[in-house]
């Protein structure tokens, strides 16, 4: 769920704007093509500092820890982070303040749709919002595209459709936002206007919206194009992918991740799909059917950190216990189509 507009702009503008920015943008760029050993010692530098933290600040963990008997300095390496709980939804939905290590006030909320059930409230401190922006650019840069590239958006919407019109821009991230509800005949020679005067880099959003749009133009015998198409949160067919490089001429970059920010994973420009290990550490837990779960443990939420969290969302077939941790870590046997929970639903992005 998107805040209103006016604060949705100025969280876009504090993202762009932090001061940690350049530093994250350089460390993602270490880590880009790093070795494995290299990673492995970045994952565990950060899962030490993140286990100290969450043991001195968290209700939760500060009664986890006490409970278990267990000495929060032995939590050290990859292969100790099985020693921790893993955690659920339910957890964090019966009480999300007890995760928190530092006032709620001073991070923004964010809530899952609640497609399988009741939604999720999570939280994000600015300095998290801004690793993660920075690590979909360094993705993007990978098939060209300006780390502050414009982009019209295809999400649904509310703001759009809430005002009563077809699209809405926000200046402080570069986005102009198209009602994913109006996406008709008669709505789209206004549509197409704004958005070439708007000259975007990239379209994004759903699979499904971006797959309508470019149905619509297609069918209205035009072309769109675009240097990416950046699509989330739902499956993509083979078909689909082939309309929107046909109508936008453009390559089609796929990434998956989720309200709560526990993993990220990516395609990059040899078409392959990529676990992103310098955004967090990715176990796959075995489940029913030969598939696996992925379970996540956030490297840059210093706010609200969800250690061992099980997204629901499975991969099929699942390659390992744990996916290896390198640069550009290959998501081995994971489809090319997004992950999916046990529900069908598609995952969040």
């Amino acid at each position: 769920m998107s805040p209103p507009g006016g604060l949705q702009s100025l969280q876009y503008r504090i993202r762009r704007a932090h001061p940690a920015g350049p530093a994250m943008r350089r460390s993602l760029a270490a880590t880009d093509h790093a070795p494995a050993d290299r990673i492995r010692r970045y994952q565990e530098r950060r899962l030490r500092l993140l286990v100290r933290l969450v043991a001195a600040r968290s209700p939760f963990y500060r009664r986890w820890f006490v409970g278990a008997g267990v000495d929060p300095a032995s939590i050290r390496t990859l292969e100790d982070l099985p020693r921790l709980p893993l955690l659920d939804r339910r957890a964090v939905m019966d009480a999300p303040a007890d995760f928190a290590v530092q006032p709620l006030r001073l991070m923004w909320p964010s809530r899952s749709s609640g497609t399988s059930g009741r939604p999720v409230t999570v939280y994000r401190t600015p300095g998290s919002s801004a690793f993660e922006q920075a690590a979909l650019q360094r993705q993007w840069g990978w098939f060209g595209l300006p780390r502050n590239a414009r982009r019209v958006v295809l999400r649904g919407s509310s703001i759009a459709a809430d005002r009563g019109v077809l699209t809405h821009e926000i200046p402080g991230d570069h986005q102009l936002l198209v009602s994913s509800f109006h996406l008709t005949p008669e709505a789209l020679p206004e549509i197409l206007r704004t958005i070439r005067a708007f000259r975007p880099h990239a379209l994004e959003g759903w699979t499904s919206s971006l797959t309508l749009l470019a149905a619509r133009i297609r069918d209205a015998g035009e072309r769109l194009p675009v240097q990416a198409v950046i699509t989330s949160s739902e499956t993509i067919s083979a078909r689909q992918m082939e309309l929107m490089r046909s109508v936008f001429e453009a390559p089609v970059v796929d990434h998956y991740g989720q309200t709560e920010r526990v993993a990220l994973a990516g395609t990059c420009e040899a078409l392959g799909y990529h676990v992103f290990p310098d955004y967090g550490i990715v176990e796959l837990l075995p489940a029913e059917g030969g598939r696996a779960e992925i379970v996540g443990t956030p490297l840059h939420n210093w706010g609200f950190p969800l250690l061992r969290y099980r997204t629901g969302d499975l991969v099929d077939p699942a390659p390992a216990a744990r996916v290896r941790a390198d640069g550009r870590s290959p998501a081995s046997g994971r489809s090319r189509a997004a992950a999916r929970t046990p529900s069908s639903r598609p995952t969040g992005g």
